[in-house]
This record gives C-alpha cells, structure tokens and sequence, in this order.
C-alpha cells in the first residue's frame, strides 16, 4: 500500500565518515537536527536518507533473476496475424494478476503503426499461467470472441501506449474506478481528437471514452505512468517528452505533471532526464592518419572513418546525436518511495561502422519526493536483454506495475528479438515477442552494504511506533550484524548497546533485533532515538518497527 512520504534526500555520496566509528558522543549541533518520525512504516535504503555517517558501506542496486520463460504469447485463434507489443500493465487484485496488454496485428508501412492496435486482457491465479477470457466486447473482423477490450470500436480507432490502473482516489466515482490514459489514432472520419484521451470502466472490462481532450501537457508520447498520490492530494502523471534541439530529434525524457482529474494536466517539470553520465557512450573521435585527408594544418576524418554518416533506412534517430533516450517513464509507488523502471533506447554509433545498436534494456531510478530522481550506484542495467537468438534479445520493456507474491516482487517484462528498426536478431530463426517476468527480493531494490571487512553506519534521529524492530537483512552464510540503539545525542542506551546486542546470522525479510535474547523497545517509542549498525558481508534492505 502506499505509504505517507518522508522528506526528499538528494546525497549521491555512497560513503561518509563524518563521524568516527567508535564514538559515543554526538556533537551537540548535530543532536539538535530534526527528527524524523519513521513511525511504524517500512523505510527503504534507496539513498543516504538514513544514513548520517558511515564507514565500510556503500548502497548497491540489486538486479532481479529473469526467468526468460515465455508466459504471454499471441496464441488464441483470434490473435493468429497478431504479436503482443510494449504497452502492457498489471494489477493484482482479489487473488488474481490482471493483465492488459498491447496487441498489434497486420503489416505496416514505412514509418508507420500496424493497422490493429488494441487492448487485450488476461489473468492468472498464479502470476505464470494466463487465461484469455472470451469477453464478447470487441468487435473485429465480423466477430466478438476475442479477449479485446480497447478500444472499445475498432473502426473508430487504434490505440497506444495504454496505461490500466485501479483509481485509488477516495473521491473516485464507481462507474470510473478504472482509468487508462493512452494515446489514440482515430480513423478517417471518425471526428474523433487525439492524440491523447482518457477511458473509464467499472471493472476493467467495460470501457468508454471521456469526451474530454487531455490538455496542458507539453507534449506527450508513448505509455504514461499516472497515479492519485495522497500526498499532494492529486493524480501524478509521467509522460515522454521530445526534447528537440537544433536540426535532429535530439533526445527523450519524461516529464512530471499535477492533475485534479486527469484531463487538466498543470505543473510540468523535466524529471527523468539524460545527464552528463548518459554522454560517455557518445562518439569518441579516434582517427586513422593514414586514409585521413590533411588541409592545411587541420585534419579532417573521410567519410570512410564515419565522419559523415547518417542514420538512413526505417528508424527515427539521426547519429550523431544524443547516445541513449529516456524511452518511457515507467514510475510507480512503493512503500512510501517512487521507483521507476524505466525503458533506455540506445542509439550510439560503433565506430568505424555505419552502424548502430537500436536496442532497450531498463533501468532503475528511486526518488523520495516523485520530482527529483536518482539512479542508484552505475549505470548497469536493472534488466538486460538476452542472450543474443532468445526471444528478448533486442528490446525489453517494463509492465507497469511489479506485484507482490508472498516475500518476492515479480517484474513482468515485454520482450522481441526485433530492434527498434524492426531489424530481426541476426541469430534469430522468427521473430518473437511475449511477455516474462523477474523476481526480486522484497524491497529488494536497492540495499546498504558493508563487504567482509565489515562496516557500521549511524542514523539521523529517528522516534517510532511499536515494541520490537525488524530488519529485511541478508547475512549469507558468514555474514553477521548487531544493533545498537543510542540517544539523540549518541549516548548508549542501558539493554541496547552493542555488548548487549544478538548477532544476527540470517536471510529473512522480517529478521526481529534482540539484545540479551529480548526484542522489547516498546519503552523507547516516541522518543528520539539513534541507530547504529555493524555489518559484515551483509546486505541490508529495510528496517521496520512494529507491534
């Protein structure tokens, strides 16, 4: 459930040793900082946010295990000329996993969509087998039984980039307790408007149209992220941008923007946005003096070495020009925090080629206040692509939102062997889309680390709710931790210091802190207190106090 929010931490730093290891005292002017009230909500390490001063630690993103099985795949009789496409999102909801998903059928012209574009839905007890209901909706081709359920007329229009989410707003009607904002493509002479609209439903299954257009937003382009974030007390919404500069198309990235009802859009800022980092795969001049040509006393690289080449054939970008896109926002939230999953489009030019990757892996970016995102530890990816000849070997995209089962999160993913040009994987024998899925430890994301050497980190002050502390660790096999609880102004604190202090050895996502055996804090509650870890080889995900 989504949680109240903290305040935003912006330190990028991944250690700090502002404070000595071993002291016992605080200096005053340091006690006197605010304190945080944690309550008895989960609080993430997704940065420095509870992490005063440190030694030994550093805060490592933590990739998920892809199954690469292939769970979804167009195979009912109705999807025969179809593929599944990027845009899908999920829901779970009254012991099942709802999907919808983007289906696309018929061949395509240059630089153009494929001539059926719609929605259909499927769902699952378990997370891995889908059913395909026959819904009796959807009208194409003369017949009902299908599982379509966007558009709701086929002859009117396609559509794109559909985001299905529950409206979780208290305030929400019944007849539109689900919403998706997409993009649509009317038919000649539907008199419809795009590019953007917005469909309600009671159930997920019935749709139809707000006659309203979406407005105020600067520009707006392929799946949006939207949710109502009782925190501000309205929608947030993420939309891809193109961001154009000079001749070219320069590069994408996402936006983040305030509604009151999803049609006015207002408050527009740049969010997730390419940086300086994001250059290093740009093109890196090395010449072969002996093909270049000489005038006078510059030297100018041939068209041999590149110098002039041009992105030609079925794709959009032009090279040179910016590495790598923001090629979706892909933002949800989670446990208090926002996470994105966001899709990378890399376009870079190998050198020496007139050549380029057109691919999409994903990539983490966690924030605190849904406005200011970081991307936690380097630049690897969150999800890869495949290996080269597997279904997902050229593009992968995220399908919004990650679920939970039991103490894991499973990540659904889209993947092709097809690049962003429609070229086919060299190694692939057809092409191949469908949808798999990624599991990672809850809260998994992001952990605070110390290796074997061990390491300890200290707290800001922190005052809570609840009678023991438990902690999402992972110690490994010969890792360990201890907690020592201090006062504001960093004195040890009688029954919680590190003498009295359990070691804990273990790999559990509720792992309750003892000291002499006894895990009662409940006489500390409301009082600002500090915490100090020691860590050795040992990954720390979550802390927690609770009754």
């Amino acid at each position: 459930m989504l949680q109240p929010f903290m305040k935003p931490d912006f330190a990028v730093k991944h250690s700090r040793k502002t404070l000595g290891v071993f002291a016992v005292l605080l200096p005053l002017a340091v006690a006197a900082q605010n304190v945080t009230d944690v309550g008895s909500r989960k609080q993430l390490f997704i940065d420095h946010k509870f992490i005063e001063s440190s030694e030994g630690i550093h805060l490592a993103m933590n990739a998920p295990h892809q199954t690469r099985e292939k769970i979804l795949v167009t195979d009912q009789p109705w999807e025969r000329d179809g593929w599944v496409a990027s845009y899908s999102t999920v829901i779970q909801e009254n012991g099942k996993i709802r999907m919808w998903y983007q289906m696309s059928a018929g061949k395509a012209g240059p630089r153009q969509n494929p001539p059926m574009m719609a929605v259909g839905y499927a769902e699952s007890t378990d997370g891995i087998h889908f059913k395909k209901p026959v819904l009796g909706l959807v009208d194409r081709d003369g017949s009902r039984q299908n599982n379509l359920v966007l558009p709701p007329d086929l002859n009117l229009m396609t559509v794109g980039g559909s985001t299905v989410w529950r409206d979780d707003n208290p305030n929400c009607p019944p007849e539109a307790r689900y919403k998706s904002w997409m993009k649509i493509y009317p038919k000649p002479g539907s008199g419809i408007k795009g590019p953007h609209r917005v469909f309600i439903s009671p159930d997920g299954m019935r749709w139809k149209m707000d006659e309203r257009s979406v407005t105020g937003l600067r520009a707006a382009d392929t799946q949006p992220s939207w949710f109502w974030d009782p925190r501000v007390g309205r929608y947030i919404g993420y939309s891809r941008e193109w961001v154009r500069r000079g001749v070219g198309y320069g590069a994408r990235m996402a936006s983040y923007n305030e509604s009151d009802d999803m049609i006015h859009w207002d408050s527009p800022e740049m969010s997730l946005e390419l940086d300086e980092r994001d250059m290093a795969a740009g093109k890196v001049e090395r010449l072969d003096l002996r093909t270049a040509d000489v005038h006078g006393e510059n030297i100018v690289a041939t068209k041999a070495q590149g110098a002039e080449a041009v992105r030609t054939g079925e794709d959009q970008v032009l090279t040179p020009t910016m590495p790598l896109d923001y090629y979706g926002p892909g933002v949800f939230p989670y446990e208090g925090v926002y996470l994105a999953l966001s899709p990378i489009f890399y376009h870079w030019r190998m050198e020496g080629r007139e050549s380029w990757p057109d691919t999409s892996d994903l990539h983490l970016s966690v924030s605190r206040d849904g406005l200011h995102f970081t991307r936690p530890e380097s630049r690897r990816p969150f999800l890869s692509t495949g290996p080269d000849g597997s279904f997902d070997s050229k593009w992968i995209y995220p399908v919004l939102r990650p679920v939970r089962m039991g103490d894991e999160i499973w990540i659904y993913y889209f993947g092709t062997n097809r690049d962003h040009g429609n070229r086919l994987d060299a190694l692939a024998e057809k092409q191949m889309h469908a949808i798999s899925r990624s599991i990672l430890r809850v809260d998994g994301f992001v952990s605070a680390d110390a290796d074997y050497e061990g390491g300890t980190f200290l707290t800001p002050p922190l005052r809570f709710t609840g009678s023991r502390l438990e902690l999402n660790i992972n110690t490994g096999a010969g890792g360990s931790a201890k907690v020592e609880i201090l006062s504001e102004s960093g004195r040890r604190m009688d029954g919680f210091s590190f003498h009295e202090a359990d070691e804990i050895n273990a790999n559990r996502v509720r792992q309750v802190v003892t000291w002499r055996g006894k895990s009662d804090v409940s006489a500390l509650a409301g009082k600002a207190i500090r915490l100090r870890l020691r860590m050795r080889s040992a990954k720390l995900y979550a802390f927690q106090f609770t009754s």
